[in-house]
């Protein structure tokens, strides 16, 4: 299916896309800022592939800014998270993590496919041509000549996903720190695509809630 492909091309999970910046929203919820031991990165995709390539580039994007981190295929419990889990299963894990000393975790997924239009405005262009007069046959005089380009339509599929970030060492209550949404149109480029998200995810997270020496 084209979706799954795409995970293989945007997910890089997740953006040459249409634009220089995917981050659409950010809310940090916690409103709180502290330090990290250990981070797991999580990038649900059927393609493997591209769950490898993606959860690896945000893994790289922590570790050059002093946030330790390990991929979720890299790890017991996590290396198959496609299926819906339980309230017990999502607690089991949990523990299972913390006892492998992660306190934070990133998750990301596909949300939403959708068809999209820009309209992309249309152009002028004005040229002075030279104006005959009378029967002299000379060109004693210029006047302008404008011409229009008419607006263009541009179609294509934008892909939609979200970012969330977890405090595992919190035993009590919701543990959402932040949750940000991506948006995509027609990405081309896995490494590009792959690069600016987690650098735009990470440098998010750096400003509201992970905290570095």
């Amino acid at each position: 299916m084209r979706v799954l492909n795409v995970l293989g091309i945007c997910f890089v999970f997740l953006f040459t896309s249409c634009g220089s910046s995917y981050l659409t929203s950010s809310e940090n919820v916690s409103k709180t800022k502290q330090g990290y031991e250990k981070v797991l990165v999580v990038g649900r995709s059927k393609d493997k592939t591209s769950r490898i390539k993606f959860e690896n580039e945000v893994v790289k994007t922590l570790m050059e800014n002093g946030v330790n981190a390990k991929a979720s295929y890299e790890v017991e419990g996590t290396k198959d998270l496609l299926n819906k889990l339980s309230e017990s299963q999502i607690q089991a894990l949990k523990q299972k993590l913390v006892a492998q000393g992660f306190d934070g975790a990133i998750l990301t997924n596909l949300i939403n496919t959708e068809e999209y239009t820009d309209v992309l405005p249309g152009s002028t262009s004005t040229a002075y041509v030279p104006a005959r007069y009378g029967r002299f046959g000379r060109y004693v005089g210029y006047y302008p000549v404008t011409t229009w380009e008419p607006n263009e339509l541009k179609t294509g599929i934008k892909y939609v996903f979200e970012s969330s970030f977890y405090n595992l060492s919190k035993k009590t209550g919701d543990n959402l720190e932040w949750i940000g949404r991506f948006e995509l149109k027609d990405p081309s480029s896995i490494e590009r695509t792959t690069s600016i998200y987690s650098k735009e995810l990470i440098q998010a997270l750096l400003k509201n809630n992970i905290q570095t020496d």
